[in-house]
Parts: structure tokens; C-alpha cells; sequence
């Protein structure tokens, strides 16, 4: 476990090679049985079978080849805690709770995320990384920044540096800077982006978020990935923007919060929470 926690291309390797085991445990009749003819049971001799060993043991290592040669995947996917990943290169990823994470080595790294991450990207010229979360693709980077993808919708956030985001939804890219945070609803294809301080941008990782006119579907599904909290809301209140913070490492306590600050009622049962207006 330490060995294959060391480092993504580990992961790969050891996948590769249980396929390879399974495929040869899968063929074994063929690979090592002496051909048995129904008539007068006639067996061929050790070296045919031999070379029948060989030739198909060839043509094995023929197929198995390109996979070993091409780029490395690794897949990590987190439940209710966090993940530290590290790429090749020194960069970091903190992969949120409730999120899943897939790093394919090689050259040019790509990732494709889903859930929420934090970014720490080593500058490198050389190096084309791409980013691939829901319908948007984050490149040109080297810099400290937070993901979110949820349902369809993408939130970017800089605490430092740049990056570019671009969709095939959008006419051109979108450039980001430190303090910027872009909002990407993948169903209309459209983005808007807004200003947020530097040290709100990735305040999950101590366990509280900050909102500035953010769809209140996505601070409950924030609720659903950072607290284990599943609340139910109506279609009409999907849409209804919230602002604020809220301390996610105490779910009921953030969604009473929550409640409170936009005016809304709060019910519990056996199946669980829901948010509903107020009755006046």
C-alpha cells in the first residue's frame, strides 16, 4: 500500500500487470495443455507445445506492450475526507471530500476532475497541463486556484496567478486572475465572473465556504460534498442566489444558518431536510 501510495504511475503499473495475470490465468489451457485430438487421443509433441507457449506468450507481450508504454492513469476517489494527491512534477492537488480525481501522466499531464479540488501548480513552461471539469477545460497555469463541478456548473476561483478557462459553450476563453472567481452553468452555456477575496478562495480546506451570489443549488450541494448533508429544495428555489459564509464542517449547523439568512423554512423528518419559503 505504501509502495502504490508513492506515487500515480505506481497505481497504473500494478493494474497492468494483475491484467496481464488475469489474461494468462484466463488462457492457461491454451498457453500450457498438450492439444488433445478426439481421435485415438493423440498428443502433440512437448515442443510443439512449448513453441505454442512461446508464440503465444509473443503475442501477449505484443498486445500488452503499448499499454505499459503509454501514459500512466491514476484514479483517486475520496468519501467523507480529504486526499493530498502529488503529481510528477512536485505540484499538489487536495482533493475534496465526496469528489474523484483521474491524473494521466506522460509528457502533458491531463486531469479530469469531478467534485471540488485544490489546486497548487508549479509554474513550467515546458509543460501543457490541462484541467477538464464538467463542460470546461483550465489551461495556461502555474498558480494556486479552487474547482468546484457540480450538476453541470463549474465554479474557477485564483488565490494566485492566472489561468484560462474555456468551453466549447463559450465564444472565446476566459482569463483569470488572483482574486477572480468565474461561474459556468454548463445548461445555458453561459459564465460570469465576479470578484472574491484571495483568502476566501478555497476556505473548505478549513472547514468554512464564503459566497458571493452563488445559485442556492450549489451551496447545497457544497453541503452534500463538505457535511454529508442531503437537503431537498423546490425548483423555484434552485435559482435564488445566496451570499455569505457558512461554516461547512457542521452541516445542521450551517444549514440552519443558511435558513435563517435567506428567510427560508427549514423542515426535518424521517426522510431527511427540506428547504421551502416561509409561509407568510
Amino acid at each position: 500500500m505504501t509502495w502504490l501510495a508513492a506515487d500515480p504511475r505506481h497505481r497504473s503499473a500494478y493494474d497492468q500487470i494483475a491484467l496481464a495475470d488475469s489474461l494468462v490465468e484466463e488462457h492457461r489451457d491454451n498457453l500450457h495443455e498438450h492439444d488433445v485430438r478426439q481421435a485415438g487421443r493423440w498428443r502433440r509433441p512437448l515442443k510443439w507445445s512449448a513453441g505454442l507457449t512461446a508464440a503465444a506468450a509473443a503475442s501477449l507481450i505484443a498486445f500488452f506492450a503499448p499499454h505499459f508504454l503509454s501514459a500512466p492513469m491514476a484514479t483517486y476517489q475520496t468519501f467523507g475526507s480529504t486526499e493530498q494527491v502529488a503529481l510528477e512534477d512536485g505540484s499538489t492537488v487536495l482533493l475534496a471530500p465526496r469528489s474523484r480525481l483521474v491524473v494521466t501522466g506522460g509528457r502533458d499531464e491531463k486531469i479530469e476532475l469531478a467534485g471540488g479540488a485544490w489546486f497548487n501548480i508549479r509554474h513550467n513552461a515546458a509543460r501543457a497541463l490541462a484541467i477538464t471539469a464538467g463542460q470546461v477545460e483550465i489551461t495556461d497555469i502555474g498558480t494556486r486556484f479552487d474547482v468546484q463541478a457540480t450538476d453541470g456548473q463549474v465554479r474557477v476561483a485564483v488565490a494566485e496567478g492566472e489561468v484560462q478557462v474555456s468551453s466549447s459553450s463559450l465564444a472565446q476563453p476566459v482569463h483569470l486572475h488572483s482574486g477572480d472567481a468565474l461561474l459556468f452553468d454548463g445548461e445555458g452555456g453561459r459564465a460570469a465572473v465576479s470578484k472574491l477575496p484571495t483568502d476566501a478562495v478555497g476556505q473548505w480546506r478549513q472547514g468554512r465556504i464564503t459566497y458571493e451570489e452563488t445559485p442556492l443549488s450549489l451551496v447545497i450541494a457544497d453541503l452534500a460534498r463538505y457535511s454529508g448533508i442531503q437537503v431537498e429544495i423546490g425548483r423555484a428555489l434552485r435559482g435564488r442566489l445566496f451570499s455569505g459564509t457558512l461554516v461547512v464542517s457542521n452541516g445542521k449547523a450551517a444549514l440552519r444558518d443558511l435558513s435563517q439568512l435567506m428567510g427560508l423554512e427549514l423542515h426535518h423528518d424521517r426522510s431527511g431536510y427540506r428547504l421551502d419559503e416561509r409561509e407568510r
